[in-house]
């Protein structure tokens, strides 16, 4: 789908994950109004349709592509950031504004539930039709000069395209950058199944109860989106820091929280942990502004799915991680989870300080093989008030 929208645009297939989802609830509306159905039946009629439209993962890589194609150097970096911010809070937004629907005004009732979210879903539709642009550059060409939508779509060179574009050769480290900058984003992602296991430590470890772990979630949600908010734009345009920099900030934050999680003995403990762990989320916009400067706008759509990829695919491993760990030490050391998460945040710090000595007195031209359609000059961490764009 990535190379697929190189060539004919971000919005279809952002519409395509959009209708998926759309699709999704409005089976799981039909679902829980059938009471003969099993609940095995959701995955036949919802699930798996729902998959074929590439789901979170188009939805993802369709907005964080379209922003970055229509933002300058400038302001990609800011504008990636309010972008992860959106898609941050309404994660616990959602849910507690969703456990309140839940249970104080539908009563209860899943069918109710997943209607307004079809309906926030079409809401999206609509924006996503009457506001956004077909296509963001004049290489991306019309769907009509297809000479059939299917196979122009369901074509096995899609997938050859986007691994040519992660391991084809460029100029300088850019492929090596490249490739560490994806697995970065792969281990990043590892911590976010540490949130249910963090659940179950806290009652063993501190017998919090449901509701002091819900506050806690909301004063930890508030300061990664302030750290968003401030963190970035001061560090890169006030205090000129590199994004690897900022990034790798964010990781050793992610890292220390862990430490008072793990020998936190009183409450207070864990919210100082809460603090720095706040600043954590500061690394993914990083990458993703970081990956933008390394390929040409016509290899945005490829490499950002396989972003994606890692942003939903990973968890599912580290879910099992998590729970096998916490298993395996509940009894002697329950903390053992958070070395896990420590150990995955120190690769992503290494990677980008490698990145950042390896780059540091270099400035690699954006030309030639490596783009096709750009000639842009840039530093591989660039400074978001420096960079020059040249056409």
């Amino acid at each position: 789908m990535g190379s697929w929208a190189d060539r004919r645009g971000r919005k279809l297939p952002l519409l395509l994950g959009l209708f998926g989802k759309l699709y999704y609830s409005a089976m799981i509306v039909l679902n829980a109004t059938q009471d003969h159905w099993p609940v095995e039946y959701i995955v036949y009629t919802a699930t798996l349709p729902m998959a074929f439209t590439g789901a979170d993962v188009a939805i993802f890589a369709a907005c964080f592509t379209y922003v970055v194609d229509v933002s300058s150097d400038k302001n990609r970096t800011i504008r990636v950031t309010i972008l992860e911010v959106c898609y941050l809070a309404s994660m616990p937004t959602g849910i507690a504004l969703g456990s309140y629907l839940f249970t104080q005004v539908t009563n209860k009732s899943y069918a109710t539930m997943f209607l307004i979210n079809c309906s926030l879903l079409v809401v999206s539709i609509i924006y996503s039709l009457v506001r956004l642009e077909w296509r963001t550059s004049e290489r991306q060409r019309p769907l009509s000069e297809a000479a059939n939508i299917v196979t122009d779509f369901f074509d096995y060179k899609h997938v050859v395209d986007t691994f040519h574009t992660l391991f084809r050769r460029r100029s300088g480290k850019k492929r090596c950058f490249l490739l560490l900058l994806i697995v970065s984003m792969a281990f990043y992602t590892f911590q976010r199944n540490e949130k249910q296991m963090m659940y179950l430590y806290l009652q063993l470890v501190l017998n919090w109860s449901f509701q002091q772990i819900s506050n806690f979630r909301t004063y930890q949600s508030a300061l990664q989106d302030l750290a968003l908010l401030i963190v970035i734009p001061v560090g890169s345009k006030l205090l000129a820091w590199k994004d690897g920099i900022i990034a790798m900030i964010g990781a050793v934050a992610h890292s220390v929280a862990r430490m008072f999680f793990a020998t936190a003995k009183t409450n207070s403990l864990i919210y100082v942990g809460g603090m720095f762990a706040g600043l954590g989320p500061i690394v993914a916009p990083i990458i993703r502004s970081m990956i933008s400067t390394l390929v040409s706008s016509s290899e945005r759509g490829k490499v950002f799915t396989m972003l994606a990829v890692a942003d939903n695919a990973i968890p599912m491993l580290s879910g099992t991680v998590y729970n096998q760990v916490y298993k395996k030490t509940i009894n002697h050391f329950p903390a053992g989870i958070y070395l896990v998460t420590i150990f995955t945040q120190m690769v992503v710090f290494l990677i980008f300080l490698y990145i950042h000595i390896r780059s540091r007195d270099q400035t690699y031209i954006h030309g030639g093989n490596d783009d096709d359609d750009d000639n842009s000059s840039f530093d591989i961490q660039p400074k978001a008030v420096d960079i020059v764009e040249q056409r």
